[in-house]
């Protein structure tokens, strides 16, 4: 399905015009087959929209299927798209505008792809020609089992509402002799029609809860002057924690927090730095006993093997942050196909607070928290990139530092040939005097030694690190792409100061890999990792995992152990809200 519109709307922002985004040229066939021509200050004209769904041909052999994914899926409205353009009709064109418009609307996550062209006009203006293509909508997931009842989790929903941009999901999970646990998520990316993300999630679970409320506007690009958010929300449950004898007793957790701030540009776009306030609130409280949650039953284990004091805090935090980053286009990166913007150069972000007797909290503490991005990338065939994190607080009175949490992540990436990727990594996270249990899993998903997941090994620092050689196939009868891969993961641990915390030698593991993403060229990877461990205390001889994530983001995504360490109100950078 293909729509075009005239668009003549507000551009998102204004700011003065310069370089910022590096691009390689653009491909020769536009929408309309005119031939497109370099943006140089000429009058735009008109500007087009056209939309794409994703392919369903390669489906028709199934109709019921063909029928379900185009009843499921409505292409992007135009207005939508409209919106997030830097430019309208009657504007003067200016590559960097076209260029960060291209690069914003490929960042949205139900869209797989974009082009911003320039075609001329024999009067010598021109026309934007806007072309998209949807990333699938149907969200669908699920958990089987031989035990009864084989069934043990759905997902459904839909990524792209009424082609609004709107996310809405429903899950549900078996309680396992407590009550079932169902789950929605409600995610506006064009909140009011403004450049604002909003959403609302809630979950109930077989013990415990957790609700989130949020809203904001992202720092989408250098060109805007202001962005901020507010958020809030509530967890309760059970945290599990590994012992070297096998077991995984539970352990109650309590968590909620507010957040309100904004940060505004200082500078230029491309060498910035961003100045802002928030205002942010942190409850925590710990169970005081290990506790069994089995077949309807809590049962008492005894107590935890240290305390954890409740910490009920207010904090008032500067944010600042310094950027040199330009944006070059490289395809077949951190996706199978997919073209994505990869930021060169340094990046800095810093949050120091103090505490505030507001709101009921009287306890008082100094925090910091801070980032560092550095892209290098000498040609399109090696690329570089490194990003560290850091946070700790600073108790009253002669208290040590504690909620000390530290990670990194160094990843370079050869493209061998235009189908062969040579990846290396190296990942490390530390934790030490924690305020909650916490714990790091030497396999715990996306940060650990894959083949270790079930594994009792758990402590308070940990360094892995990774090669994969893959090999993209490309697309399979026009409905996606298909990549096959091959890893070596090494890595060891060390106790530290947490709960059941051991030392361990360097464990490893091979493995091979299936990927595919649908549709074609799109930046969200399906992956099936099956691992084979060449050390002991693995616990099983081969383990598969599936995961379906978008791998092309600024920032790394933080595994789920190290997650659960951050203060709930850090940012991942401060260029990154929300």
């Amino acid at each position: 399905m293909r729509l075009s519109i005239l668009l003549r709307g507000a551009s998102l922002v204004a700011a003065p015009a310069l370089s910022l985004t590096s691009q390689q040229p653009a491909p020769a066939i536009t929408p309309s087959g005119r031939p497109p021509v370099a943006c140089v200050a000429q009058e735009i004209a008109q500007v087009t929209i056209y939309t794409e769904a994703p392919s369903v041909a390669s489906l028709r052999r199934v109709p019921v299927i063909a029928r379900i994914a185009r009843t499921m899926h409505e292409t992007t409205q135009p207005s939508v798209v409209e919106r997030f353009l830097l430019f309208k009709a009657g504007d003067h064109c200016e590559e960097l505008r076209r260029a960060e418009s291209e690069r914003i609307l490929r960042a949205q996550p139900f869209i797989a792809d974009a082009d911003v062209f320039i075609v001329a006009n024999d009067d010598g203006t021109v026309d934007a020609e806007v072309r998209t293509i949807d990333e699938t909508a149907v969200v669908f997931g699920g958990s089987v089992r031989a035990r009864s009842p084989n069934v043990s989790g759905i997902l459904f929903g839909n990524a792209n509402l009424a082609g609004q941009g709107v996310y809405a999901s429903g899950a549900w999970r078996t309680g396992d002799g407590f009550r079932d646990g169902y789950s929605g998520r409600l995610i506006d990316n064009q909140f009011l029609g403004l450049a604002l993300v909003a959403g609302a999630e809630g979950e109930r679970n077989p013990v415990g809860g957790s609700w989130r409320l949020y809203a904001g506007r992202p720092f989408f690009t250098d060109l805007q002057r202001v962005a901020w958010r507010a958020r809030s929300g509530e967890s309760s449950g059970l945290m599990e924690l590994r012992r070297p004898d096998g077991t995984k007793p539970d352990v109650a957790l309590w968590r909620r927090y507010f957040e309100v701030g904004a940060v505004g540009r200082v500078g230029l776009p491309g060498r910035l730095g961003l100045v802002g306030l928030s205002l942010t609130g942190d409850d925590e409280e710990t169970g005081t006993r290990l506790v069994s949650a089995d077949s309807g039953m809590i049962i008492d284990l005894g107590p935890l093997p240290r305390p954890y004091s409740p910490h009920h805090l207010a904090r008032v935090n500067l944010l600042l942050g310094v950027r040199d980053i330009r944006f070059v286009r490289r395809r077949a990166l951190d996706a199978i196909t997919a073209t994505q913007d990869v930021p060169l150069g340094v990046q800095i972000g810093l949050q120091a607070g103090h505490s505030a007797p507001i709101l009921g909290a009287q306890e008082k503490d100094f925090f910091f928290a801070g980032d560092l991005y550095v892209g290098t990338s000498r040609s399109e065939r090696a690329t570089t990139r490194l990003q560290l994190r850091s946070e700790g607080r600073l108790p009253g009175g002669d208290a040590p530092w504690d909620g000390l949490l530290n990670t990194g992540r160094l990843l370079h990436q050869i493209k061998v040939s235009r189908s062969n990727l040579d990846e290396f990594a190296l990942e490390w996270a530390a934790g030490y005097r924690q305020r909650m249990p916490f714990q790091l899993l030497l396999g715990v998903p996306e940060g650990g030694v894959r083949g270790y997941e079930q594994s009792s090994f758990a402590g308070g620092q940990r360094i892995v690190t990774r090669y994969e050689h893959r090999y993209s196939y490309g697309a399979v009868r026009n409905l996606g792409d298909v990549a096959f891969a091959g890893f070596v993961d090494v890595g060891r641990q060390w106790a530290g100061d947490v709960p059941y915390g051991v030392t361990t030698p360097v464990k490893g593991a091979l493995g091979l890999s299936l990927l595919a993403s649908v549709p074609s060229r799109s930046t969200r990877v399906w992956r099936a990792d099956v691992a084979f461990p060449v050390s002991s205390g693995a616990r099983a001889p081969v383990t598969i995992r599936f995961t379906n994530i978008d791998r092309t983001a600024f920032a790394f995504r933080d595994p789920r152990d190290v997650a659960t360490g951050r203060e709930l109100t850090v940012p991942s950078s401060i260029f990154a809200w929300p």
